[in-house]
């Protein structure tokens, strides 16, 4: 059965990057990626990450480098979030390269997308129910060529820079970050492909709005997949969403589909809190929390006894003080070390 899954471009879509990264010390993930990759994990997506390295074409670093990188950055998916990475693919050849063995326009050098095709074969996917993530246009493309859907990484504030040779392909969706892409596919992941939204060029190449029909421009994709279905922690930016949805709502479409999503969205939001309230964790701390009363208990007791004057029977009255109060201390010991227990299970649910 054939499987999905999310391509992603690695510098500046996962990992910041100023130019060519051959560092490893330097790998450092954007704020957000790795919950976001792991969100995509859990909804049943393969992650495979595909990259030009044309700084190793230019001699600036080894395909060792590359790997060490590749590796760096999956260690931090790993640690921060427990985000898994299926394959990172990789491209070090460029047409104008120094050394000669890396001098080749490959299939794999995105826009073309043979790096796509490898993955597909390896993993036996179905490209028409991928995506593909990146910020630059010739991912775009790359994605675009085999059916894949496709998301633009890219600041409304800094609009794309559209070099002469930057393949001419608008994506599906463009939004600010990697988390904001993340909400789009938990969205539209099982709904039919929608018309590409145009790229937002550089201003030297901005494109006029087209006024001949009368018609007004469409609206761009909110940011931060902002619309029903997706979970929203701030309720006022979650209803201007649904006022933008309404806003572009053309007169003869029916509120159905809207008011079918919006309940759907309400329902999983409360399904979720119910199930954040209990966990297994919690569970436990409460059985700890009553062994700590009990110990307590025992020790107070314990404590009094070792207060009262015993009359010298069988033993001396010290030593039956002296024991009292040696087993007080234990229980009292063992009620702080069950405490412990109790707030790391807290803390454990807290994290989740």
């Amino acid at each position: 059965m054939a499987q999905r899954a999310v391509f992603l471009d690695r510098d500046n879509t996962i990992i910041a990057s100023d130019g060519y990264l051959g560092d490893p010390s330097k790998v450092k993930l954007i704020p957000g990626a790795a919950a976001a990759l792991a969100s995509l994990r859990r909804l049943g997506y393969r992650i495979i990450v595909v990259s030009n390295q044309s700084g190793v074409a230019k001699g600036l670093f080894d395909e060792a480098a590359v790997e060490a990188v590749n590796a760096e950055m999956v260690r931090q998916l790993r640690e921060q979030a427990g985000a898994a990475v299926d394959a990172s693919y990789y491209c070090p050849f460029h047409p104008e390269a120094v050394a000669p063995e890396y001098r080749l326009d490959h299939e794999w050098r995105k826009p073309r997308p043979g790096m796509l095709k490898a993955a597909a074969e390896e993993f036996d996917l179905n490209l028409s129910e991928c995506w593909m993530i990146g910020d630059q246009p010739q991912d775009i493309a790359a994605g675009a060529s085999v059916g894949c859907r496709t998301i633009l990484l890219s600041d409304p504030e800094h609009p794309l820079d559209v070099r002469e040779n930057s393949p001419a392909i608008t994506p599906n969706f463009a939004v600010r970050t990697l988390a904001d892409a993340a909400r789009i596919l938990v969205r539209e992941g099982n709904n039919p492909l929608r018309d590409p939204a145009p790229l937002k060029l550089s201003e030297s190449r901005q494109p006029e709005p087209n006024t001949s029909s009368g018609q007004p421009a469409p609206a761009s994709e909110p940011d931060a997949g902002g619309a029903p279905g997706i979970a929203r922690d701030d309720p006022a930016a979650w209803a201007e969403a649904i006022a933008d949805r309404l806003a572009v709502r053309k007169p003869s479409e029916s509120l159905k589909p809207l008011l079918e999503e919006m309940a759907q969205h309400l329902r999983n939001l409360s399904r979720r809190q119910h199930m954040q309230e209990f966990s297994l964790s919690l569970l436990v701390a409460a059985m700890c929390q009553m062994f700590v009363l009990v110990f307590l208990a025992i020790a107070a007791w314990d404590g009094v006894g070792a207060m009262q004057i015993h009359p010298v029977a069988q033993s001396p009255w010290w030593y039956l003080r002296t024991t009292n109060q040696l087993n007080a201390l234990e229980w009292l010991v063992a009620a702080l070390v069950v405490q412990g227990i109790v707030l790391a299970l807290h803390l454990r649910h807290r994290d989740k």
